[in-house]
């Protein structure tokens, strides 16, 4: 991860916030990469600000009422309050209230050594929005909201009840800037009568640097496929790709590789998708899920990758690829067409069969062609914590100045 004190030295003159970061999903001891996104956001914002991080999570082996993790690094505080999760007849409202109450908890950490925060930062909604929106009318505290939920664009969202719909609009009615990780996402929100003052901030990716050999070819026999997603197939319409891949195979084109790296509801269904095409156990990996390093890693053995979704909100994935240097196959989906131009990938239509085996023939004989350095810094310059955590900043400042 990039130093965020070493970028703090660059703006020595900037003034240093106390801003507070409110998350319905982060990091926790039982699934490490649940809003990841949020935590890079939050470190990206300490290299200008003072971040304290207060996420409340459920666990139901808890022997005490709550426990409490804290951890910090310079300008940077994580908070962590587990609270006892009940399972009784009456768990809805006795969850509420240990909620609650673990937020109490939480902000009595949090104002220990401040005497005041400047802002307020809700990820994700709704919880989150109600505290802020408390305090705002308590305090005066403004406060702005950063969503990345693809209900918005699923149509979860007109499913949800009708009060929690209700707070929704009050909550973004009252905040005093929206962001959203791509302009997608923005305009169905807006579609949806969540009307208030946006910006667009995009998720940050993870800088590496990259050597002039990192994709010259060593004559290796297979080309290397991969698909890096929660295997939800509503979602990311991976058995698409499973039978053009089949397809491309039965054609004689026994020199490819498709490697698929996650997990989910439908990994048997896909098994036995791939199963069912004779050979095919030979060509098509599943590899469950994997940490980020494993990802890491494994992007520089393999040749591009395929994202085949039905909707996105962003898509760290296609950009996680491009600036590993390699070439990009995705669908017009929501927030992958911001970034991928001809010079990155092909983009095709969700859900065209002929589109996709297509786009993957095309890719077969041209993956060669792309310049994975250009493809590297082309996402650098455009997601780096530096460039997203002054965007941050930016609208802070100007929140709080006014």
């Amino acid at each position: 991860m990039q130093d965020t004190a070493a970028l703090s030295d660059e703006f020595p003159k900037n003034i240093r916030y106390n801003i507070l970061f409110l998350t319905k999903w982060y990091p926790n001891k039982f699934d490490p990469q649940l809003g990841i996104f949020v935590k890079k956001h939050a470190k990206a914002v300490s290299a200008y600000g003072n971040v304290k991080v207060l996420y409340i999570c459920a666990d139901d082996s808890l022997k005490s009422a709550c426990e409490t993790i804290i951890y910090t690094q310079k300008h940077f505080t994580e908070i962590t309050v587990y609270y006892k999760k009940n399972s009784s007849l009456f768990k809805g409202f006795i969850n509420l209230f240990r909620y609650i109450n673990a937020t109490r908890m939480g902000m009595r950490e949090v104002q220990k050594s401040w005497r005041k925060i400047d802002l307020i930062h809700a990820n994700v909604l709704v919880r989150t929005g109600l505290i802020a929106l408390f305090i705002k009318k308590l305090k005066g505290i403004p406060y702005i909201i950063t969503e990345h939920w693809t209900g918005y664009v699923s149509g979860k969202y007109e499913k949800q009840p009708f009060l929690k719909k209700w707070f929704t609009k009050l909550i973004i009615k009252n905040a005093n800037v929206i962001t959203t990780v791509s302009d997608n996402l923005r305009k169905k929100m807006l579609k949806l009568g969540l009307n208030g003052n946006y910006r667009v901030v995009p998720n940050i990716i993870e800088s590496i640097e990259l050597s002039s050999s990192q994709n010259e070819y060593d004559g290796r026999k297979k080309i290397k496929i991969l698909t890096i997603a929660d295997l939800a197939d509503s979602h990311k319409n991976i058995s698409g790709i499973i039978k053009a891949i089949a397809h491309i195979y039965q054609q004689n084109n026994s020199h490819i590789e498709y490697h698929i790296i996650g997990d989910g509801p439908d990994m048997s269904m896909l098994c036995g998708l791939a199963g069912s095409v004779q050979g095919i156990d030979k060509v098509i990996f599943f590899h469950g899920r994997q940490p980020n390093e494993y990802i890491y890693d494994f992007l520089k053995q393999i040749d591009f990758v395929i994202i085949n979704s039905n909707f996105e909100t962003f898509s760290v994935v296609a950009a996680e690829a491009l600036i590993n240097g390699k070439p990009v196959i995705s669908t017009i989906c929501g927030g992958p067409e911001e970034f991928i131009t001809p010079d990155c990938g092909i983009l095709i239509e969700p859900g065209d069969q002929k589109q996709l085996e297509d786009a993957i023939g095309k890719m077969i004989a041209t993956y060669r062609e792309y310049d994975a350095l250009k493809l590297n810094r082309y996402i650098t310059e455009k997601y780096s914590y530096q460039i997203v955590g002054h965007q941050f900043y930016s609208i802070y400042k100007e929140i709080i100045q006014h």
